[in-house]
């Protein structure tokens, strides 16, 4: 004997509304796949930015996943890289971050910043750090490049 299943109706203008917003949502996700401009072509363009910027406290980037943005990375410093130098930087960062959104579409890209050793280390949790720890290196520092500030 089965049991009937009892079905409410569904709102047609509700309906309407939550597929409007998710039109809107994913609106520069389909404006990237309709003009072919792949999350790479963004990265090439990023990433020699950020590597200027932070000269060489930069030890790693890292892409993660998440639903923020299209491309959302992850920028690890080493020792070197003080909270004053980050506090001048962090401004311009930004800047970088809002041209490429201003340019391709405003969740195309995000930028958090972390210790390349608290990212390593198990006894230390974030969201940042956690974000950092899931994703995958895109870029590594050569080991003769060093920070000349």
């Amino acid at each position: 004997m089965s049991n009937p299943k009892a079905y409410e109706p569904v709102d047609t203008i509700d309906v309407m509304r939550i597929s409007q917003e998710l039109i809107i949502k994913n609106r520069t996700a389909y404006k990237h796949l309709a003009t072919d401009i792949s999350p790479q072509q963004i990265l090439d363009e990023i990433i020699p930015q950020l590597i200027s910027l932070y000269k060489g406290h930069v030890v790693q980037i890292i892409q993660f996943e998440n639903d923020l943005a299209y491309i959302n990375l992850a920028v690890l410093f080493d020792d070197s890289y003080t909270l004053t130098m980050h506090q001048s930087k962090i401004g311009k960062s930004r800047k970088l971050m809002r041209a490429i959104n201003d340019k391709y579409g405003s969740t195309t890209i995000t930028i958090i910043n972390c210790r390349y050793k608290d990212v390593h280390d198990p006894k230390k949790n974030s969201t940042h750090l956690y974000k950092a720890r899931s994703g995958d290196v895109i870029w590594t520092r050569k080991e003769t490049e060093h920070a000349d500030e």
